[in-house]
């Protein structure tokens, strides 16, 4: 009899140690699995991806549950639309944050970085295509001056003709002018000359007739 309560002591013995040991076991698979999970979220919210994936990684080693399944997958979505922003590819960074939020029993956590994600690429994407705008009215603003400044060349050429012209033609009439000027000068002082000539011939015929005249009266008065 004594040695039969002496094997259920035993027995008892061993079941209560195995008891301590599963419990204790089980309390710190449980620890690690909930010190996992913490740092996990600490990693996440300072938006360090890679070490967010390794403790989640670990805690599901553990443990499988619906947030640290979904949340490697988010995680993978949010390292490349990191990548993808180095590269500046602003849709391809947007397209992969839809995919973030569009995961099925998404983490929270992951679910509102995804969110600040796509407003920080939004605003990056914008300010990029104002950049580009703001270019490329500059080239057309550049282009225009260029052609004004052209433009404006070739008028002010075009006005340099047209008044080298109207001075050569001033000129020429001008010319023109004087040496009619000095033509009818030339002609009138000729006329004064033929007047004169004329007016002396005249008085030349004058006194010879005259002298006629005389010569006949006297050749008269002779007979």
């Amino acid at each position: 009899m004594k040695l039969k309560w002496t094997v259920i002591t035993l027995i008892a013995l061993a079941a209560t140690a195995a008891g301590i040991y599963w419990g204790v076991d089980a309390f710190n698979e449980n620890k690690n699995y909930q010190g996992n999970m913490r740092n996990a979220r600490n990693a996440v919210a300072a938006h360090n991806w890679s070490d967010a994936a390794i403790y989640y990684s670990a805690a599901r080693g553990i443990r499988v549950s619906v947030e640290n399944r979904t949340a490697l997958e988010q995680l993978n979505y949010l390292k490349r639309a990191d990548k993808e922003i180095r590269h500046n590819n602003w849709q391809s960074a947007l397209n992969l944050y839809s995919l973030v939020l569009a995961t099925n029993g998404g983490v929270d956590l992951l679910n509102k970085a995804a969110k600040s994600g796509e407003d920080y690429v939004t605003a990056l994407k914008n300010a990029d295509e104002s950049a580009d705008k703001a270019s490329s009215l500059q080239v057309a603003l550049d282009k225009k001056s260029s052609e004004l400044t052209k433009a404006r060349s070739s008028a002010e050429a075009a006005v340099k003709t047209a008044n080298d012209a109207a001075k050569a033609a001033q000129d020429s009439a001008k010319s023109a002018v004087d040496a009619a000027n000095d033509n009818a000068t030339d002609l009138s002082k000729a006329l004064s000359s033929q007047q004169a000539a004329d007016k002396a011939a005249a008085k030349s015929e004058a006194a010879d007739t005259k002298t006629s005249k005389v010569d006949n009266h006297k050749k008269d008065k002779a007979n």
